[in-house]
């Protein structure tokens, strides 16, 4: 899949997000693949100018916060931030920089938010953060029939604001809205043949020990199935042997066998990388008077945290954007966020205006 223009996230965008998102497991490979497909047809079509609703997915936690900002595509997956985190000499530092004595020491708020709505019963499908064209939203998903959900909207949408408020994450916005009830179908016998390849496929890997490998068969016709193969792996061939003689139990000969080969320790980056923005973000993202519209990373070829900012090109600026980047330093060499960063060489690039460099 090419890059969205302008992008500044690897091309295992799609893999975070099948990897980040808790899927229900009802139909989840169904849905999986189509949602995946979806936002293939989105990042190859024309610019999108007004925002769509990319998809809803039931599921037993919140969704996790998924960015498509027009010309990138930004995957931030939840994690809390303790207080502990801020050691006192990174406290210190913060406390000299103007607005940013609390930074990095805010659980996700849509975490908090789904968490709230979930103790009190309400039915709520999903919880996210969107950011879209320099709009940040805080979408909450409601499922249920009109009559409940105009009686919840004014309750849910007190509990959104109250917390936004708390917080003063006056970035954002709020937003509200329902969801019929899923009725998953009884799958047809296409779908079931499908699902039976998928489930002998794996069957058959780990019997022969490649229980490492994850297979995933689409729903084309005829169907291919997808794979992953670490780039050092020596045995593709007795690999691809293996699956199709489940193909041909199956009378799928002709389905075709898609082998990607990726870097293992590289992607193990991606993915750590990838919760360590939403830690630095959380907070930089839902106050105004940090100036952040957007952060965004890179693992190749080496980690770089991207700060984007509304900022002008000023002397001034570029001291306060010098801080910022001391304390983003600071905090990735405490212990807890050392467990993420395992020791890797990056760096951290803020912008201001027109994407000019303020570091």
């Amino acid at each position: 899949m090419k890059k969205p223009f302008n992008s500044y996230i690897d091309d295992n965008s799609l893999e975070k997000l099948n990897e980040e998102l808790i899927w229900k497991s009802t139909r989840k490979q169904k849905h999986k693949q189509r949602l995946l497909e979806t936002i293939d047809q989105l990042e190859s079509s024309p610019p999108v100018k007004s925002k769509r609703n990319l998809f809803s997915i039931k599921q037993n936690h919140f969704v996790r916060n998924i960015v498509y900002c027009g010309i990138a595509l930004f995957l931030l997956s939840g994690a809390f931030i303790s207080s502990a985190f801020v050691s006192p000499a990174m406290a210190q530092v913060a406390a000299k920089i103007p607005y940013l004595g609390q930074i990095f020491k805010q659980k996700p708020v849509a975490d908090v938010l789904y968490q709230e709505l979930e103790k009190k019963g309400y039915k709520t499908a999903s919880v996210g953060q969107t950011y879209y064209g320099g709009k940040k939203e805080l979408v909450v998903s409601v499922e249920g029939s009109e009559k409940y959900f105009n009686k919840v909207r004014e309750d849910i949408t007190d509990i959104a604001t109250n917390i936004l408020s708390k917080r003063q994450y006056d970035a954002y916005t709020f937003k509200i809205e329902r969801m019929e009830p899923y009725v998953y179908p009884e799958p047809n016998a296409q779908e079931k043949k499908i699902e039976k390849i998928q489930t002998d496929i794996s069957t058959e890997l780990e019997k022969h020990h490649y229980d490492f490998l994850i297979a995933n068969v689409s729903f084309s016709s005829p169907p291919t199935v997808e794979l992953e193969i670490p780039n050092t792996e020596k045995r593709v061939e007795e690999i691809k042997t293996i699956i199709r003689a489940v193909l041909a139990e199956n009378k799928a000969e002709n389905a075709s066998i898609k082998i990607k080969k990726i870097n293992l320790k590289k992607r193990d980056q991606d993915n750590r990388w990838g919760t360590i923005v939403t830690d630095v973000g959380e907070d930089l993202l839902g106050k105004e008077k940090y100036h952040v519209k957007m952060v965004g990373y890179s693992v190749h070829p080496e980690p770089q945290l991207f700060i984007y900012t509304s900022l002008s090109v000023s002397e001034d600026n570029k001291k306060f954007a010098d801080e910022l980047k001391g304390i983003i330093d600071e905090f990735l060499e405490t212990k807890e966020m050392k467990n993420k960063v395992k020791g890797d060489s990056y760096t951290v690039v803020i912008y201001g205006k027109g994407n000019k460099k303020l570091n």
